[in-house]
């Protein structure tokens, strides 16, 4: 929670600064390029990793019918996890931070972030080995591969970014393979794995065409790895890098057309009858995203699409698709469902439940749609024809003038996503120090969904 706290505010001041550049201007740490630093680092590394380790846990001790051994060992690796990023915020603050995008956290940090990382997945494995049931779910198996994928994608990037440098292009291969890798092979799994566990348990129903889901799987993990180099199209880089990453991109979509077959019949089977259960809410805006992401991923990847594409501002919105519609939203409702059976109580407060849901829908939203509109004027305007006599290309200083409504826009956004992020703080915090529930306030069905109440 603090972590995302912190992410949102830093990315409130990035996004200020936009459109108006003296905006703590004065103030060495709060330059444009650490801020921005600051928000990707504990958005991706406080605030998404913590989530996805929850959730794994969770999934793997619970579908494993496994208890997690000695507890106080694996939340010091936690605690380790977060001070390294501590150190890593504080570092890029200084001016310690990479120039790299989604690896802004000084390479001092790397080691501190491997162990943790390491004892984390172990103790993932290990309370699988120790489970008594006899089935293993399709979430188990994105949830060890993940934990298995994370610290071997981790390591080879820090050796040959940080440690031992290697040298020319072969550094934007390594960093593209890696920046994909976190959002194809870590985050997309876990998410995954949350939506599998949790539609079943909140619709009460079996998931629709189960017997896909291994072939999503596999496709996966076969070339979730070699898409990213797709991002390098045009790039000094040897064009069959180039190719297979293209190729991989196209042969993701059978994952996607798993979920597809997997999820949408399931949510609209039972939707009806879950209209005010807000975890399925989050779930289902997460799965929604993630079809919608994954589809214009694929488009972004073609050679004829990235043409106009690239560096402009749609880039941005698919990133903000998957990251934030996608997993932030399916953290949120494993969040809302798995505490109150943690610390055996109910949500006190379920009225901010719907404030903070409604809150993120309309600033992931609006983010998107303001990316999406800006960046493709922005597209057209940096691909302008400069063959006729009137077709004069603007400059990039005019084309920058006229993102600035997207920006104000963007802006906006980001205060509705601190809105219902101070909402979600308030009430966890509510939750965890055992508040009263304030009369009106309805709160039996916060533990158990309305068919969880039913059926008992």
């Amino acid at each position: 929670m603090a972590w995302l706290l912190m992410g949102t505010v830093f990315g409130l001041i990035a996004s200020f600064k936009l459109h108006a550049p003296a905006f703590f201007g004065d103030i060495e740490a709060l330059t444009y390029g650490r801020v921005r630093g600051v928000e990707s680092a504990a958005l991706v590394y406080g605030w998404g990793f913590n989530a996805a380790f929850a959730m794994a846990l969770w999934l793997l001790a619970r579908l494993s019918s496994a208890v997690i051994g000695k507890p106080l060992l694996l939340s010091v690796s936690a605690l380790f996890w977060n001070l390294g990023v501590a150190i890593g915020v504080i570092g890029i603050l200084a001016g310690h931070g990479s120039s790299l995008d989604g690896l802004e956290l000084p390479g001092y940090t790397g080691p501190i972030l491997f162990g943790s990382n390491l004892f984390i997945g172990m103790w993932g494995i290990l309370t699988f080995r120790a489970g008594t049931s006899r089935h293993v779910y399709i979430s188990q198996w994105y949830v060890l591969a993940a934990l298995l994928w994370f610290p071997w994608m981790f390591s080879v990037t820090q050796i040959m970014l940080f440690i031992d440098p290697a040298r020319g292009t072969v550094q934007t291969l390594v960093h593209a393979w890696y920046t994909h890798g976190v959002s194809a092979l870590w985050f997309a799994p876990i998410g995954v794995a949350g939506i599998y566990y949790l539609l079943p348990k909140l619709l009460m129903r079996p998931i629709s065409n189960y017997y896909l889901s291994v072939y999503g799987f596999w496709t996966l993990a076969l070339f979730g790895g070699w898409s990213g180099t797709a991002a390098l199209i045009g790039g000094p880089v040897p064009a069959w890098v180039v190719s297979a990453g293209i190729a991989a991109s196209l042969l993701l979509m059978v994952p996607v057309v798993v979920f597809a077959v997997n999820f949408v019949p399931t949510m609209i089977a039972a939707a009806g009858s879950l209209r005010r259960d807000w975890s399925f809410r989050f779930v289902a805006v997460g799965a929604v995203s993630l079809l919608l992401g994954s589809v214009v991923t694929l488009l972004f990847s073609l050679r004829g699409v990235a043409e106009i594409t690239q560096f402009s501002l749609l880039q941005n919105g698919q990133a903000q698709l998957l990251s934030y519609g996608f997993f932030s939203m399916v953290a949120f409702g494993a969040l809302y469902y798995i505490l109150p059976r943690v610390l055996g109580r109910p949500w006190h407060l379920p009225s901010l439940i719907g404030f903070h849901f409604w809150a993120s829908l309309l600033g992931c939203l609006t983010s998107v749609v303001a990316f999406g509109i800006g960046g493709y004027e922005q597209a057209l305007a940096l691909n302008v024809a400069s063959g006729g006599a009137e077709a004069v290309p603007a400059s990039l200083l005019e084309i920058g003038r006229g993102l600035q409504p997207y920006f104000f826009v963007q802006t906006f956004a980001l205060f509705i996503l601190v809105g219902g992020h101070l909402a979600f703080a308030v009430n966890l915090l509510w939750l965890v120090l055992g508040g009263f529930a304030p009369e009106g306030e309805t709160s039996s069905t916060a533990v158990r969904t309305p068919l969880e109440a039913a059926a008992r």
